[in-house]
């Protein structure tokens, strides 16, 4: 069953036991998920990604399935679920399932996808989609926030912020998290702050970064990280920077090879392309062949799964692996 992501709180969650949300904004789907599922949740949460049920099907099956009459409700996520494991979900749907949700988080699925169809055509399995916000959207989600915890803020510095962030939801509110530790006592920040609080230059942001990895713009990468003096928490919005341009990366690459163009696939492509990213989305687009592309988002995913395991692991891994990465073959 479709239900959009503004009604989702408007739906009575005891009624499903299997929930679908994919989408590219992992950003506002945590909010919908801490909103809906885990703010007032007392049970007990655990969490897969797809490789773990692909590799151990029957371990995840136990947990699932297996029941006690003492046992309290439990949430179930998994995440980056693909096609892969839809013989799984499916299996697992087709079984009885009691006090258990079951939370699927998906990236962007086509139509034709098997484990969205199945969601969508199904009253008794909930699907939503997650899309990208607009400038507009982000406005209201930084407004809300700071209105909330009474910071005052600019319309201008909201904008400074919103622009440092890509217009990506989920390093905005890493962002605003940062304002909100730094101000614990004060009401009020300037622009001169917000520049600090950001940790990079001007104009050179997370996403900036990436952006002239894809591009192999190799000085200027080295330059960057030079400059600057990244935390492990910015590690980890780093990666989530990479899979997010990697994924749109390889839907260029694919819209190019099937127009024909590059100009003609930047231009038709959605979400647009802000006018001043598009020379160095050309030149992304011109430096990867499309199998390059799926083995740079593998690495990312290996590399992401890694600082999640052990968050104690140095920021060279990040270094390392965007300064020896000049290109997989010849493009």
């Amino acid at each position: 069953m479709i239900i959009k992501s503004f009604n989702l709180h408007g739906i009575n969650k005891k009624n499903s036991n299997f929930f679908l949300f994919y989408g590219e904004n992992e950003g506002l789907k945590e909010e919908e998920l801490n909103k809906f599922f885990i703010k007032d949740f007392k049970g007990e949460v655990i969490k897969y990604d797809e490789n773990q049920i692909l590799d151990n099907k029957e371990s995840f099956f136990e947990t699932c399935l297996n029941e006690s009459l003492f046992e309290s409700e439990k949430i179930i996520s998994v995440s980056r679920v693909s096609s892969k494991s839809y013989e799984i979900i499916k299996e697992l749907i087709d079984r009885k399932i009691h006090n258990k949700k079951i939370i699927l988080n998906a990236g962007v699925l086509e139509k034709k996808s098997k484990i969205r169809q199945l969601f969508e055509k199904d009253q008794n399995l909930i699907c939503v989609a997650f899309y990208q916000d607009n400038n507009l959207s982000l406005v209201r989600v930084a407004n809300n926030f700071f209105r909330e915890n009474k910071i005052s803020i600019s319309n201008e510095n909201i904008n400074l912020i919103i622009e440092k962030c890509s217009g990506d939801r989920k390093n905005l509110q890493n962002e605003m998290q940062k304002i909100l530790n730094f101000c614990f006592e004060k009401k009020k920040i300037t622009r001169e702050e917000i520049l600090k609080l950001i940790n990079l230059y001007d104009d050179e942001n997370y996403f900036e970064l990436v952006d002239n990895f894809l591009a192999k713009n190799h000085k200027k990468v080295s330059r960057i990280i030079n400059n600057n003096s990244f935390t492990k928490n910015d590690s980890i919005i780093i990666i989530r920077s990479f899979l997010s341009r990697l994924k749109r990366l390889d839907g260029l690459k694919k819209m190019s090879i099937e127009k024909g163009t590059v100009d003609q696939a930047i231009t038709l492509f959605k979400p647009p392309i802000f006018w001043k990213e598009k020379e160095i989305v050309k030149e992304q687009i011109n430096s990867w062949s499309k199998s390059d592309i799926s083995i740079l988002i593998e690495e990312v995913n290996k590399l992401e799964i890694e600082f999640k395991k052990n968050n104690n692991l140095s920021n060279n891994l990040i270094y390392d692996f965007m300064l020896n990465t000049t290109g997989i073959t010849n493009n």
